[in-house]
């Protein structure tokens, strides 16, 4: 009997050895791994996704209104240039009788009591391009305070736009430069179209700031030069400065309105 009680006790504590043998591990703390499992890398958040940019509401842009130009500004000068020759060719028209206001063609029949009396200036070239001319005029006019019409509307009427245009009394170029003239103004070339307008429009404004804006004796003094116009204080009695002041002033009168 002592021998079967050894024989289960010794039985029971070897399969009690077999069973703590396969029994699996148990954690310890909740948050630590088993002791066979390897430490579980945490996860690495994803990148965050930048919102697309908002764009920024159109904002259209204002018009702001046109102040006056101030008083002694370029614009004022012009302003009041363009207004003062409606008046001078007014007054024109009342001193002279003989005022002529149209151009005739060449070759054409001037009527009774207006015939030409100037020879106009001789040219075997072709005139400025337009849009050369007109870059010329307006650079030179900014650059002396002039009006763009009154500058543009002098070289038409001296040298119709040619550039190698040439008087019987020896003016040359577009704006009909005496050679006294064009040497004391220290020009090369006066057929040269840039140098010759940069020259007479230098001469027109001295002319116009010494009459004090008068265009009429200015242009006057311009024609007949300033001796004649001292003389008398008023545009000389002489047919082909009376038309050229006439011409211009009417010219300048007609493509002012125009714009306006």
């Amino acid at each position: 009997m002592s021998y079967v009680v050894k024989y289960f006790f010794v039985s029971l504590f070897f399969v009690s050895s077999l069973m703590a043998q396969a029994k699996p591990a148990v954690r310890t703390t909740p948050m630590e791994p088993l002791p066979e499992e390897p430490a579980a890398a945490e996860a690495a958040p994803p990148p965050a996704v930048a919102a697309p940019a908002a764009k920024p509401p159109r904002v259209l842009p204002v018009r702001k209104k046109l102040a006056a130009p101030p008083p002694g500004s370029f614009e004022e000068s012009l302003r009041r240039q363009a207004e003062s020759v409606g008046r001078q060719v007014q007054t024109l028209q009342e001193h002279y009788p003989s005022f002529w206001r149209q151009t005739i063609p060449a070759g054409a029949v001037a009527p009774e009591g207006h015939a030409e009396p100037f020879q106009a200036a001789t040219a075997n070239c072709p005139p400025v391009p337009k849009l050369d001319l007109q870059t010329m005029v307006e650079r030179e006019a900014k650059r002396n305070s002039l009006s763009e019409t009154l500058l543009q509307a002098v070289i038409e009427q001296e040298s119709g736009n040619l550039p190698c245009a040439v008087s019987p009394k020896g003016a040359m170029g577009l704006m009909q430069l005496m050679p006294a003239t064009a040497q004391t103004l220290q020009v090369k070339d006066p057929f040269d179209p840039a140098e010759n307008i940069a020259a007479g429009s230098k001469f027109l404004k001295s002319l116009l700031d010494r009459y004090q804006g008068d265009m009429a004796k200015a242009l006057a003094a311009y024609n007949a030069g300033p001796g004649r116009v001292d003389q008398t204080g008023e545009i000389p009695d002489i047919p082909e400065t009376q038309n050229y002041v006439g011409r211009i002033l009417s010219r300048v009168a007609e493509r002012e309105k125009a714009i306006q």
